[in-house]
């Protein structure tokens, strides 16, 4: 007698199930019972607009773009596997940013996450934490 699998709707806010935002103190309730329960569904701004403009050239007529994608410019956080339950977590693209000073900011994530931190270069030859 198994059971049906349940869907679950989740705040686009707080990314939390609609039915704990109340208790979470989720932005969308307050703006909800401010607009005398207007429901607000997404909270993103313009990031729905960027997607559909990606995925169009690529399902193109094989039109070339006349104008270059500008790559964005973000941190980047990947997880490599070093043995079979041991992970490697690499944070990049902390140059971008000009407060960040890298070698203070591998000291700061060492502590906070109780791990070695270090600096180290990439493979496009930046400073990356690892």
């Amino acid at each position: 007698m198994p059971l049906d699998p349940v869907e679950v709707e989740y705040c686009s806010v707080c990314s939390c199930p609609l039915e704990y935002c109340a208790n979470a103190g989720c932005e969308r309730v307050k703006l909800e019972k401010e607009m005398g329960g207007a429901s607000i569904s997404a909270g993103d701004g313009g990031k729905d607009d960027a997607a559909p403009a990606m995925d169009a050239p690529a399902a193109g007529d094989g039109e070339k773009k006349k104008k270059k994608e500008k790559k964005a410019k973000g941190v980047t956080i990947t997880r490599t596997t070093r043995n079979k339950k041991k992970t490697i977590t690499n944070v990049a693209g902390l140059e971008h940013y000009p407060d960040v000073k890298i070698p203070e900011c591998a000291k700061t994530l060492g502590k906070k996450f109780a791990c070695g931190a270090s600096v180290t270069k990439g493979p496009t030859g930046k400073d990356e934490i690892d």
